[in-house]
């Protein structure tokens, strides 16, 4: 099964680059908003190997995440997991053929990582105005993981499947 095969490579390469996103990330803001490096990486993993492989992505990249953080342990890989689950869909063939399903799927992982996220907060007992949520944050980090996305597709289009 290729999911082990690889799976000892993503501890350090999600290490490395949640890392990145928390030192560099910070440089990279457009008008506040970061690019979020781990969801894009668990997203293109998604659309290269399947939803089963970009799970575990997920799940490890979401530790990497919440012990960077220090937000809820776990709420970040249950959050990546369902934008990996979701985002599967246009594995392989989809994926190949079309230069927008990339971004398309960076919108939607992005909004599901979002929505699962901040759900997970609130029922932790964090709360949130929703309007300026959606308006400030939301909305904003989705408009610019899409655009990345939409950017790498001449490099992903690369990686074998």
């Amino acid at each position: 099964m290729s999911i082990w095969r690889t799976s000892w490579l993503i501890v350090p390469v999600l290490g490395a680059a949640a890392i990145f996103q928390v030192v560099v990330g910070p440089r990279l803001a457009v008008y506040g908003v970061r690019p979020d490096l781990i969801l894009l990486l668990v997203i293109a993993r998604s659309l290269l190997a399947g939803r089963h492989d970009a799970v575990l992505w997920g799940f490890v990249g979401g530790l990497w995440m919440d012990i960077l953080s220090g937000g809820p342990m776990g709420a970040s890989s249950l959050a990546l997991m369902a934008a990996a689950l979701l985002t599967g869909v246009g594995h392989s063939a989809i994926f190949r053929r079309n230069l927008f399903v990339p971004s398309i799927a960076a919108v939607l992982g992005s909004a599901a990582f979002s929505l699962v996220y901040l759900a997970i907060l609130t029922i932790v007992g964090y709360r949130f105005p929703p309007g300026l949520l959606l308006t400030e944050l939301i909305t904003p980090v989705v408009l610019y993981n899409g655009t990345l996305m939409f950017l790498a597709t001449p490099l992903l289009n690369r990686f074998p499947e």
